[in-house]
């Protein structure tokens, strides 16, 4: 298939074809960058090591040199321990004393920041995956217009008059489903590998998290 064909093809479309091509583009990037992200996720003993450093950081440097650390280095699990050391404090400011309700709420505060770090982007992917085979059909319908209006034109006996609009209905057709079948795919796909992947980080949220309570306890008991 040349590429002469496939810029043809792409032409007889339609202006369609045009947010058909930014949509592609933009899943192939969110596809892209998911995928590399979920590869660079810490291993176990990574994650490990990165626990036992910040609490270091954290026993030695206090709150300052845990944020200093965040902010110097990325990761799924710093954005989660930043995320859970932030809404420590303001629990700490509030005056909480009930130890269980501050746990439950930084059980809260993991799931909503490692399902949004995990999960960026994907909400589009999904949105393309739906977004696609409609502006297919919009592409087919505006083609069928343009055919209906050349047999109105030329009549129906000419068949080259109408052959311009139903290329350019078959085409968009074809060309939204081929942009929206990979992009479902890959966002099932990705979804799953964010819930595996918080999973995996579950544990280390938990015991950072539990660090700061037993902290706090401390601090109160002196």
């Amino acid at each position: 298939m040349s590429d002469n064909f496939l810029v043809g093809q792409f032409l007889v479309g339609g202006p369609m074809m045009w947010p058909l091509l930014l949509c592609s583009l933009i899943a192939l990037v969110v596809i892209i960058d998911r995928l590399l992200n979920y590869m660079r996720l810490p291993s176990e003993s990574d994650a490990e090591t990165q626990l036992n450093e910040i609490e270091s950081i954290l026993e030695k440097q206090g709150d300052s040199g845990a944020v200093e650390y965040f902010k110097a280095n990325s990761g799924v699990l710093n954005y989660v321990f930043a995320a859970l050391l932030k809404r420590f404090d303001s629990l700490a400011l509030e005056n909480r004393t009930d130890i269980e309700d501050m746990r439950q709420e930084l059980i809260t505060v993991t799931e909503e920041s490692g399902v949004e770090y995990l999960g960026r982007l994907l909400n589009a992917l999904g949105t393309i995956g739906v977004l696609a085979p409609l502006m297919g059909l919009l592409g087919t319908i505006l083609g069928m217009i343009q055919a209906f209006d050349a047999i109105a034109q030329a009549g129906a006996g000419d068949p080259a008059a109408v052959a311009s609009g139903i290329s350019q209905a078959l085409v968009t057709t074809a060309s939204g489903l081929i942009v929206a079948i990979p992009t479902i795919v890959f966002h099932r796909y990705l979804s799953a590998r964010a819930d595996k992947a918080f999973k995996q980080i579950e544990l280390y949220c938990h015991a950072f998290a539990n660090t700061l309570l037993v902290r706090f306890q401390a601090k109160r008991g002196e």
